[in-house]
């Protein structure tokens, strides 16, 4: 849905009426030039010296407000008020630093306004801005011009040859993430192009699991940029929309349907036009293919076809769908079947008047026709190949050659998840050939564009081509090798790693990207050489798009072996601006090393989960029976992290960037603020709180007053983007921080191809002992390495977290942080996450393998996804000599298997459980039944007989981990509504 928003004058007087005239008038020059939609405006120091307009601002808008300022009062002053109005971490972000170095990425602002007082670096204004974007310094207005050497994804197919391949110059050598965006799942099937700044998907009609239900017939525009959904509208429901009938130009969407084209405004979604074709010249008002060169718009209209209902899902989950869908793929008849028409017409764009029209005896396939400079190319299934001139829609010639129609074979069925979709175009051009491949082909057809004469065949069909100017790059069909044929013979050149099932392939200037088995092959058109992108796969139909100076992937629609799922957009790091250090990446406060100190006991719960294993193990006998102590509101609509308990105080953070303090009563001791989301828990060691922030910085607290001692940037640098709607770093500190004996862990990325950065710092003074810069890759080969996918933890003296989809679990050397993960050559992926920070709904559940002292166990699974779960169970040791089964870290119950040990209880209530402790022979579990999502526990249960000793109704769903004891007994649950409550022994 749009969201109806002021005008820049209405929207002045509402909000800035209390600053001064000159901050009034700067404001309303900047509100002028952002466009009445969402975006990301940075504000340099206070306009009119006041916190409260920072906040105004991003209320009365749907705006993303980043402001920055050398003066720390403003900053802290900025985030109590975003904190209070309940927009910290969210839609306002702050920070601390000299603005001749701008704080974010490249290209992410939509807009900027620097106050009088502010003096910053032109570059630097010019470098955060995205093209076309205006900045307002002083009585001065800068705009951001369009990069040259960029192109555009004009067509679902790159351009109206149908050829994936994208001319842009900038989109080359390594990429750093530019974004991570809505929606995260897509329905199916789904269809992108991108000009002007913008991406526009249309969302299918097919919900394979409940996640998808919110796009179904859903039309989006994107911010190429930073990701920011800018509108949305509902697409008609019934209308296939994997076809080419859509045409993005600077200013507009050009949508073809079963009733008109649509003339959408690229700014506002509103249709400010539409063409309609006359039933004189065509058997009905259906779009089935466009294209557009020059002015001209190019078009096969025909009849109505089989209409598609849409599918709503109830299932749970990340992805797997089964293959049965959609009504018409069998393309059983032409007269209804999708795309097919008679009537080919061109129309001027400034006229709308009808240039020509040419109407054919035969239907005609739109997933087989294309153009290249002089002609319109059509195919009949089974009866002919033509030529119409672009010129005068006049038949320049018309094959129907028994050699050719037999090379061609009739259409497969297709449809299939090895095969591909049925709805796939199967026909591309250049100037001299038309090249016959797809899922539909038994085997690849090539004839002339002169004449339509047979030229050639290869013995592979199902082929996702990828025409370059080095030869026909083909890549498939299902794991096997793909070739690049040379285009006059069809001889094979050269080999390439093979293809993984029926995403397409697509090109930029030096590589050639498809499927990988988990994530995405980029093959080097120079060397031939395979590298992997591991974290992401290219979505079905899209596959890797090249537009504006970037890459997009996503969203896509299964599960697969990834770690990062939605709509993504990666930036060539050789079109970025340089990365230097050009400060200290350790920030002191005054009186650092001194603090108060804290009584911890050694029967507190100090770190998350109770220990640096994450074991869940407490030292503290869980009482026999409780009851409700107190409870708080923890002030933040953000979700708040589990709780850690130390000497008589409970420690929480929030995804608003704010770690509080509270006392064994409930009551607030102090709230200190970071400049990012925090994730995970606060640890509490040396007398000091220790957070990780999204912000990219690693926090150490005074634990009594809440007093910022040092802060250290773990990232090579301050380089905020856009992550889900908030602006992280592409650095974050996103899986929290462990400390022990002295030193504090810490590790920061997103994904390896961005570079992961783990450090170990001194608790007390926050210097460097130890840095690895290198793990994001550790095998050059492939470019493959580690994302930091998990929650640090200490096991066997080694720092380990989840990896990502190669390395299953990354392993550091305490001491030097030397990488112990053996490099593994290859272009594929084996396991799964689900992040807890991204997908907080899919990765908060959790698992226990827990082995009493005379080796019996206590079990329990949750998938990566939180779709599967094992009950829990209580069974006796492995028997002598057998290998206990190996079990994935983030969860894969389909794959589990091996031995099995007697049951000795077995929870038949189909719980889902959030957090655990363990003590003794009891379990303390948060959760809920599975059926009953409403019914949420704190349960203490007994471990040898399986039985309930009490229970406790909570409000909300704890959150992951989200319980902890300390010495005296008392339980303390943080629950996702963002209540704190306190359990005490009776």
């Amino acid at each position: 849905m749009r969201t109806v928003l002021l005008t820049a004058g209405a929207l002045l007087s509402l909000v800035f009426a209390a600053a001064s005239n000159a901050a009034d008038a700067q404001v309303e020059k900047l509100l002028e030039n952002v466009p009445a939609q969402r975006g990301v405006v940075v504000l340099l120091d206070l306009p009119g010296g006041d916190a409260k307009h920072v906040v105004e601002l991003a209320q009365a808008r749907q705006l993303t407000v980043y402001f920055q300022s050398a003066d720390a009062q403003q900053v802290e002053a900025v985030r109590s008020a975003a904190d209070k109005a309940q927009l910290l971490g969210s839609r306002i972000f702050a920070d601390i630093g000299k603005l001749d170095a701008l704080q974010l990425a490249d290209n992410v602002a939509d807009g900027l306004l620097a106050a009088s007082s502010a003096k910053p670096a032109e570059a630097e204004v010019l470098r955060v801005l995205r093209p076309r974007a205006k900045a307002i310094v002083g009585d001065r207005t800068l705009v951001k011009p369009v990069p040259a050497g960029i192109d555009e994804w004009t067509h679902p197919y790159h351009g109206p040859d149908n050829n994936p391949q994208s001319n842009d110059q900038l989109v080359r050598g390594a990429f750093r993430t530019q974004f991570l965006g809505y929606p995260k799942f897509s329905p199916m099937p789904e269809q992108s192009v991108v000009a002007g700044g913008r991406i526009f998907k249309a969302m299918g009609h097919i919900a394979h699991k409940a996640n998808q239900n919110e796009m179904l017939n859903t039309l989006l525009c994107i911010n190429a940029y930073n990701g920011l959904i800018l509108w949305q509208r509902p697409l008609p429901e019934g209308f296939m929309i994997h076809r080419n009938t859509m045409i993005a130009t600077d200013d507009a969407l050009y949508l073809g349907d079963h009733e008109s084209c649509k003339i959408i405004d690229a700014v506002t979604g509103e249709t400010r036009d539409e063409i309609k074709i006359e039933s004189k010249i065509s058997d009905g008002p259906v779009w089935k293919w466009m294209a557009m060169r020059d002015g001209v718009l190019y078009a096969l209209v025909g009849n109505q076809e089989v209409k598609v209902d849409p599918q709503v899902s109830d299932r749970r989950g990340l992805g797997h769908w089964p293959w049965g869908m959609w009504q018409g793929h069998d393309y059983a008849d032409p007269r209804t079947a999708f795309g097919f028409g008679r009537t080919l017409v061109a129309i001027d764009l400034k006229s709308k008047d009808v240039l020509w029209h040419y109407r054919d005896d035969d239907y005609l396939d739109a997933r087989a026709v294309c153009m290249n400079r002089e002609h319109l190319f059509a195919y009949s299934p089974e009866k002919s190949l033509k030529a119409i001139n672009v010129d005068d829609g006049a038949l320049a010639w018309k094959n129907s050659d028994k050699d050719l129609l037999a090379a061609i074979a009739p259409n497969g069925r297709a449809q299939h998840y090895i095969t591909g979709y049925a709805t796939t175009c199967y026909m591309k051009c250049n100037d001299d050939y038309l090249f016959f491949a797809g899922p539909q082909r038994d085997k690849l057809t090539v004839a002339s564009a002169k004449d339509g004469k047979l030229a050639w065949t290869h013995g592979v069909g199902n082929l996702q081509l990828v025409l370059r100017e080095d030869g026909v790059w083909a890549a498939g069909p299902q794991l096997t090798k793909g070739v690049r044929l040379e285009y006059a013979t069809g001889k094979v050149l050269e080999e390439f790693p093979a293809r993984r099932a029926c995403t397409r392939a697509t090109g930029c200037a030096d590589s050639i990207f498809f499927r990988a088995s988990g994530g995405t092959v980029r093959v080097m058109t120079e060397t031939n050489a395979a590298q992997h992108i591991a974290p992401m796969r290219p979505p079905c139909q899209d596959g890797v798009l090249v537009a504006g100076g970037y890459l997009y992937w996503g969203p896509w629609m299964c599960g697969c072996q990834l770690s990062l799922y939605g709509n993504i957009g990666l930036g060539p790091v050789g079109a970025q601006s340089e990365i230097t250090e050009e400060e200290d990446p350790l920030m002191v406060a005054a009186n650092y090393m001194t603090v108060e100190p804290l009584e911890v006991h050694e029967h507190d719960w100090p770190t998350y989960r109770g220990g640096n294993a994450r074991d869940d193990v407490a030292q503290t006998a869980i009482p026999d029976d409780v009851e409700l102590a107190w409870s708080t509101e923890v002030g933040s609509k953000e979700l708040v992290t589990a709780p850690v308990v130390a000497g008589g105080m409970v420690f929480v953070a929030d995804r608003g960037g704010a770690v509080r303090a509270f006392d064994a009563d409930g009551k607030p001791v102090w709230k200190s603020y970071t400049g990012g989301a925090i994730y995970y828990p606060p640890a509490v060691a040396d007398n000091r709180v220790f957070v990780g922030s999204a912000d990219g910085r690693v926090y150490a607290l005074e634990a009594k007053t809440g007093r910022r001692l040092w802060s250290y940037r773990v990232g090579p640098a301050e380089r905020r983007i856009s992550v889900y709607d908030r602006l992280i770093s592409t650095w974050p500190v996103s899986g929290g921080v462990v400390v022990q004996d002295g030193v504090v862990y810490a590790a920061a990325g997103i994904a390896h191809y961005d570079g992961t950065y783990v450090v170990a710092l001194d608790a007390v003074s926050g210097e460097v002992k130890a840095r690895n810069d290198h793990s994001g890759v550790i095998s050059p080969e492939v470019n493959n390495g580690i994302s930091v996918q998990g929650n640090l933890t200490i096991v066997d003296g080694e720092l380990r977290f989840l990896a990502g989809g190669v390395y299953e679990t990354a392993r550091y050397d305490l001491k030097t942080l030397r990488c112990l993960n053996d490099p593994l050559i290859q272009v594929s992926s084996q396991y799964r996450t689900a992040f807890y920070p991204y997908y907080p709904d899919y990765g908060k559940y959790v698992s226990i393998d827990y082995t009493c002292d005379d080796g019996c166990t206590l079990a329990h699974d949750a998938s990566y996804e939180g779709s599967q779960f094992t009950n829990l169970l209580f069974h006796e040791p492995y028997a002598d000599g057998v290998k206990v089964p190996e079990k994935e870290a983030a969860r894969w119950i389909r794959r589990r298997g091996g031995p099995q040990a007697k049951v000795l209880w077995q929870d038949g209530a189909n719980r889902r459980f959030t957090s655990f402790i363990i003590s003794g022979d009891r379990l303390l579990a948060a959760g809920h039944p599975d059926e009953k999502p409403e019914d949420v526990f704190l349960a203490a249960i007994d471990i040898r007989k399986g039985s309930t000793a009490w229970v406790q109704s909570l409000p909300a769903d704890a959150v992951k981990g989200g319980t902890a004891i300390d010495h005296a007994g008392r339980i303390y649950v943080v629950c996702e509504n963002g209540q704190l409550r306190c359990y005490s022994p009776k």
